[in-house]
C-alpha cells in the first residue's frame, strides 16, 4: 500500500519536476528520472497487491526486482548529466547504466537467486558513485552530496532488512518487508530532493 500511494505522488511529482526542467537537457534527465520512479513504484504495487496466479506472480517477481536496478540508473541520470557533467559525468552515466543492465538481466533471467545475493547486487550497484565521489565533491553542493549519501544509506539498510529477513518488528503487520519499503520511500525522498535542486539549478 504504501508504493500504491507513492506511484500516484511520484506521477505527480514527476511532471512538476520535468515541466520546471528550464533546458531540454535538464527536461531528459528529469523525464527519465520520473519515468523510473514511477515505474518501480507501480510495479512493485501491482505486484504486491494483487493476487496473481503463480505463473504471474514469477514474472511479476522478475519485473519487480528488475525495476529496482532501472530505479537506481535513473536517479543517477540527472546527477550525471546535470550534477557531475563532464567527462566524469559521462563515465558514471556509462557505469551506471552497464551496471544496471546486468541487474535487469539476473532478475529476469536468475528469479531463484538467494536474497543476500540480490540485494548485494543492487547495493554494489546503487553505490557505483564511490569511485566518482571526489568529482561529485567538486561538482555539487554539500547539500546535493550528503543527501545523496543519506538518501544511499536508506536504500542499503533497506536492502540489508531484505536480505536478513529482520528486524520483523510485527510479522504480517509491519515486518523486515514492509521495512523494507518503507526505507525505499526515505531514499527516494532524499533523492527527489536533490534531483529537485538540481533541475532548479540547470539554468544557472
Amino acid at each position: 500500500m504504501l508504493h500504491q500511494f507513492a506511484a500516484a505522488s511520484a506521477l505527480g511529482a514527476g511532471g512538476v519536476l520535468v515541466s520546471m526542467a528550464p533546458t531540454p537537457r535538464a527536461a531528459a534527465a528529469a523525464a527519465l528520472y520520473a519515468i523510473s520512479l514511477v515505474v518501480l513504484f507501480s510495479v512493485s504495487a501491482t505486484y504486491h497487491r494483487v493476487d496473481w496466479s503463480p505463473r504471474g506472480r514469477a514474472w511479476m517477481r522478475r519485473l519487480d526486482h528488475a525495476s529496482i536496478f532501472i530505479l537506481i540508473a535513473g536517479t543517477y541520470t540527472p546527477v550525471a548529466l546535470l550534477g557531475v557533467s563532464g567527462a566524469a559525468g559521462d563515465s558514471l552515466l556509462l557505469a551506471i547504466w552497464c551496471g544496471a543492465f546486468v541487474g535487469v538481466l539476473q532478475s529476469l533471467f536468475w528469479v531463484g537467486a538467494p536474497k543476500v545475493l540480490t540485494a548485494a547486487l543492487a547495493v554494489a550497484v546503487g553505490w557505483t558513485l564511490v569511485p566518482y565521489l571526489e568529482d561529485a565533491r567538486r561538482a555539487l553542493g554539500v547539500t546535493e552530496l550528503s543527501l545523496i549519501l543519506a538518501g544511499g544509506v536508506a536504500y542499503t539498510t533497506g536492502a540489508i532488512a531484505y536480505a536478513l529477513k529482520r528486524p520483523d518488528l510485527r510479522p504480517g503487520v509491519f515486518g523486515y518487508h514492509e521495512l523494507f519499503h518503507a526505507l525505499t520511500l526515505v531514499g527516494a525522498g532524499l533523492h527527489f530532493a536533490v534531483v529537485l535542486r538540481l533541475v532548479r539549478a540547470a539554468s544557472a
